[in-house]
């Protein structure tokens, strides 16, 4: 338990919360990183007894082992473990954790101030007036669309959110919707559970099936759509959906199965979501990429600085570009925790941004985007090279998946779902070749080479990605019988143009990864591109 915390070092002062599972107490003195609020979750004495430590420590451990643009990532939409917290004896009492963002709280005569969950938004307009929310159909793709990106990459992270209901998702529609998953501790890590699983009531899974798996969250995902769309609590109609997009029912219709597999998985999701968001919005804002700037592998908590609650003191750029330095040369050598000075606890990952008064972020985010010099604008580039290779991530998963389903000819409903994920995951591929395009890589070493190896490698991906799914149409039209599933001219094409994305994926990555490790950023895998 490296890193624990004393509870006699913190305060019980301010409750924020209290229920099943224990009490949130407010920890107005500690900071993560000079940024992120803590808060300390003290688990009842029944949750004491179930406790499964070391589950508890390996989802501490989980994020600093990450690389850092994926730690950042995951903690800036998820108030994940920071510490365990132990008493005398050292027996976990509960864990320190990121406060919920302000922009996540709901204030209003009728409910008051509290956190802003989505079951606020599974309502009709005349409830929505009482309270005060005004949402338009285009924010609800969008807040559907952002939690779908985040499932997906979860999955890929070994992460299975359990349960999936919309108390633990909670939503923002300002300065642009988007979602902050809590009660992370009720997560899945790698076939592991701090707790015994628990569902909420009208979200769990069919009877009999197995909870907090993919497929699980897969069948929630969708039910959360369902229910979003219509503005209803407990509808299971894809009816609602259906009229957004023909393409967007098939995949509700598809994620309420009471079979697992026939389920497509979450990431099939984000491409639909996307035109469907375009359609109704326009296109979607750029994704902001973050730089490559330095996490620290173990953040520290740390008491708050003089100047009072919520502020810190404006750091001059030259102070932060020698800070953001020295921890580049820290994360490149791959050090454990870092500690700034006596005292401090390690915890999560720092948010480059976060805690700072508004007159020091301008500045100090002009260092951390690094525009002013060649060097800083390779950088830069590669960053924006990097988060479009995360945006793919999970893809290759299902796409294996899809094509199983097929073989193991488990019936038609099975073909034709593969056949829809194997189509999303084209169209996701299409997304990605457009994004390429617009991507610039002049300052990059070799960066015009590396773009033509990768756009080679996804063309050729989409490709056989539509070929497969008319061999599973083919093959759901016609019938198979077991061990006997036909091999068409299709499923021919889609063998071929998937040894070319594989060769052109490999090149890639041969290129990439020692480029990526010099900007600080984490090499790739050929199969996950």
């Amino acid at each position: 338990m490296s890193g624990a915390v004393p509870v006699d070092r913190l305060s019980r002062a301010v409750q924020l919360g209290k229920g099943g599972q224990g009490t949130v107490w407010d920890q107005p003195g500690l900071r993560i990183n000079d940024g992120w609020p803590v808060v300390f979750k003290e688990y009842s004495a029944e949750c004491r007894r179930e406790l499964d430590g070391p589950v508890l420590d390996a989802m501490v451990a989980f994020v600093p082992a990450l690389p850092p643009e994926t730690g950042h990532w995951l903690c800036d939409r998820l108030a994940w473990p920071a510490a365990a917290v132990v008493d005398a004896g050292g027996d976990r009492l509960g864990f320190l954790m990121r406060r919920v963002p302000d922009e996540f709280f709901l204030a209003s005569e009728l409910a008051g101030t509290r956190p802003a969950g989505f079951e606020f938004l599974l309502n009709d307009q005349g409830y929505l007036d009482l309270v005060g929310i005004s949402v338009t159909p285009g924010q609800r793709l969008r807040l559907a669309l952002d939690l779908a990106v985040t499932l997906g990459r979860l999955h890929a992270l070994g992460l299975v959110v359990g349960d999936l209901s919309p108390k633990n998702v909670l939503f923002r529609l300002e300065p642009e919707p988007g979602c902050f998953l809590i009660d992370c501790d009720a997560m899945r890590l790698r076939g592991r559970d701090v707790l015994a699983q628990r569902e909420t009531p009208d979200w769990a899974v069919p009877e009999g099936e197995e909870p907090a798996t993919e497929a699980a969250d897969a069948h929630k995902f969708g039910l959360l759509v369902v229910r979003l769309l219509a503005g209803e609590q407990d509808t299971r109609d894809p009816g609602a959906v259906a009229l957004v997009s023909a393409e967007l029912g098939a995949l509700a219709g598809a994620a309420l199965d009471v079979r697992p597999g026939a389920r497509p998985g979450v990431a099939a999701w984000e491409g639909p979501l996307r035109r469907a968001v375009d359609a109704a919005t326009g296109p979607e804002p750029p994704v902001a990429v973050p730089s490559p700037g330095p996490v620290l592998a173990a953040p520290t908590v740390r008491p708050l600085s003089p100047t009072g609650p919520g502020r810190t003191v404006p750091r001059r750029p030259g102070r932060v570009r020698r800070r953001l330095l020295v921890l580049l040369l820290v994360s490149l050598l791959g050090y454990g925790a870092v500690r700034v000075g006596p005292g401090l606890v390690r915890a999560g990952p720092v948010a480059p941004g976060a805690g700072r008064s508004a007159e020091a972020a301008p500045a100090a985010d002009s260092v951390a985007q690094g525009a002013d010099t060649p060097a800083d604008r390779a950088r830069g580039q590669a960053a924006g090279l990097d988060g479009l290779l995360g945006r793919n991530d999970g893809t290759r998963r299902q796409v294996t998946s899809a094509v199983d389903a097929v073989t193991s000819c488990s019936g038609p409903a099975d073909a034709r779902a593969a056949g829809r994920t194997l189509r999303a995951a084209a169209g996701e591929r299409d997304k990605l070749l457009d994004a390429l395009r617009s991507t610039d890589l002049s300052a990059v070493p070799g960066g015009p080479q590396l773009a033509d190896r990768l756009r080679d490698a996804w063309t050729a991906s989409a490709l056989a990605d539509r070929a497969f799914a008319r061999w599973a149409d083919s093959v759901a039209a016609d019938g198979c019988a077991a061990g006997a599933v036909p091999r068409t001219e299709d499923w021919d094409e889609g063998v071929r143009q998937s040894a070319a994305a594989t060769a052109a994926k490999s090149a890639f990555v041969a290129d990439w990864n020692p480029l990526a490790l010099s900007f600080g950023l984490a090499g790739r895998d050929a199969d996950a591109i």
